[in-house]
C-alpha cells in the first residue's frame, strides 16, 4: 500500500509541475478533452450548429497544446505566452464554422507538425550549441514521446483486460462509446501532461553520451543499409528516366520526400559516430540530396503546365528547400542541427500561408461588410 501511495505522490508532484510549467498547454489539453467526449456522446446532433462550434473549439485547442510549450521553449516571457492566445483566437475566426473538411484537417495536421519541429530547434535560437547537444536533445523528446506512447497503451490494455473480466464474471458491461471516452481521456489527460511533465527544464544540462551497442547497431547495420538500398533504387530510378527521356508521364515527388526524410534520420542518427574518416559518407550523403534537387527543380520545368497551382507550390517550395539545405551542409564544415530543424517548420508554415492569406482576406471581407 505504501509503494501505491509513493507512486501517486510522484506523479501528483510531476503532474503539478506540468502545470506550473506549461498551464495553458494543459488548459487546452482539457478542453479538447472535455469537448471530444461531449462530442462523442451526440453523434445525431452532428450537424447541428452547438456541435460545430464544438468541433471549431477542440480544432483550435488542439493545436494549443503543442503552441504554447513551443513558444515555451523559445522564450519564458509572458507576453509571447499572450501571442499564443492571439494566434488562437486569429485562427479561431479564420476557420469555417464546419471544419470536417478533407482539406483543412490535412492543413492543420501540418501546422501540428510544424509546431513538433519547433520542439526540437526552439530552445536553441538564442545560443550557440553543438549538433551533439541538439542531437541529445532530440533523442530525450523522442524518448518521452515512446514512453508516453507505451504508458498510454499500458493503461488502456488494463482498462479493457478489467471491463472483460467483469463482464465475463459479473455481467458488468459498459457502451462502446465509453471505451472511446476512456481513450480520449487517457490521451488527452495522461499522455500530454506525462510528456510535459517530463520534458527537461535546464535544456544546457543535457549532457552528450556514446551510443550504447543496440544505438550502433541500428545505425550502422539498419539504418544506414536502408538508406544506401534506397539511394540505388531511387537513383537507378532517376537515371532510368534521363535515359528514356520520360519527364513528364513521371512523378518521383513521394518517393524523394522519402528519401529525403531517410537521408537525414540517418545523418542525425550517425551525430556521435561522426569522425574525420568519415567525412566522405557526409558529403556523399548531402551530395546525393543536392543531385536529387536539381533533378526535380529539372522535372518542374518539364512538368510545369500539368501541375495544379497548390501542387506546384508545394513541389517547388520543397525543391528550393532541399536545394538550399543540402548546400548548406556540404559547404557549411559548422553547419547547424537548428537551423535544419526551423528551415522544416518554416516549410511546412510557407507551404500553407497561401491559403491562410486566402482566409485572412475572406475574414476581412466578412467583418468589412457586417460593418
Amino acid at each position: 500500500m505504501s509503494f501505491i501511495l509513493e507512486v501517486a505522490d510522484r506523479w501528483s508532484h510531476k503532474i503539478l509541475k506540468a502545470l506550473q510549467r506549461f498551464p495553458l498547454a494543459s488548459l487546452s489539453s482539457f478542453i479538447v478533452t472535455f469537448l471530444l467526449i461531449i462530442i462523442s456522446e451526440g453523434d445525431r446532433f452532428s450537424q447541428s450548429y452547438l456541435m460545430l462550434i464544438s468541433y471549431k473549439l477542440a480544432f483550435v485547442a488542439s493545436l494549443g497544446i503543442f503552441l504554447f510549450p513551443a513558444l515555451h521553449l523559445l522564450t519564458k516571457r509572458v507576453w509571447f505566452k499572450l501571442i499564443g492566445v492571439g494566434l488562437l483566437v486569429f485562427y479561431y475566426y479564420l476557420l469555417p464554422i464546419n471544419i470536417l473538411d478533407a482539406t483543412i484537417i490535412t492543413r492543420h495536421i501540418l501546422l501540428i507538425f510544424a509546431l513538433i519541429f519547433m520542439f526540437f530547434w526552439a530552445p536553441f535560437m538564442d545560443v550557440s550549441i553543438s549538433n551533439k547537444n541538439i542531437w541529445e536533445w532530440i533523442q530525450n523528446i523522442l524518448l518521452i514521446l515512446l514512453a508516453m506512447i507505451l504508458l498510454s497503451f499500458a493503461f488502456y490494455v488494463i482498462f479493457f483486460i478489467t471491463m472483460y473480466a467483469l463482464n465475463q464474471l459479473f455481467g458488468i458491461s459498459l457502451e462502446s462509446v465509453r471505451y472511446v471516452q476512456v481513450a480520449i481521456a487517457i490521451v488527452g489527460l495522461f499522455s500530454v501532461n506525462y510528456f510535459l511533465a517530463h520534458l527537461p527544464k535546464y535544456i544546457m544540462l543535457v549532457q552528450t553520451n556514446r551510443y550504447k551497442n543496440i544505438g550502433i547497431v541500428f545505425t550502422k547495420y539498419i539504418l544506414t543499409p536502408s538508406f544506401l538500398i534506397y539511394f540505388f533504387i531511387l537513383f537507378a530510378y532517376i537515371v532510368k528516366i534521363i535515359i528514356e527521356k520520360v519527364w513528364i508521364s513521371t512523378n518521383i515527388d513521394a518517393l524523394a520526400l522519402g528519401y529525403t526524410a531517410i537521408a537525414i534520420a540517418t545523418y542525425m542518427y550517425w551525430t556521435p559516430l561522426w569522425n574525420e574518416p568519415n567525412r566522405k559518407f557526409r558529403a556523399f550523403l548531402w551530395g546525393t540530396l543536392f543531385l536529387l534537387s536539381l533533378f526535380l527543380a529539372n522535372q518542374i520545368w518539364f512538368q510545369v503546365r500539368d501541375l495544379e497551382a497548390e501542387l506546384y507550390t508545394l513541389i517547388s517550395l520543397f525543391t528550393l528547400w532541399l536545394f538550399l539545405v543540402s548546400s548548406y551542409f556540404l559547404f557549411f564544415e559548422k553547419a547547424s542541427y537548428k537551423w535544419l530543424l526551423f528551415s522544416i517548420s518554416l516549410f511546412i508554415v510557407l507551404s500553407q500561408s497561401e491559403h491562410l492569406i486566402n482566409l485572412s482576406v475572406k475574414l476581412f471581407e466578412d467583418v468589412s461588410k457586417m460593418v
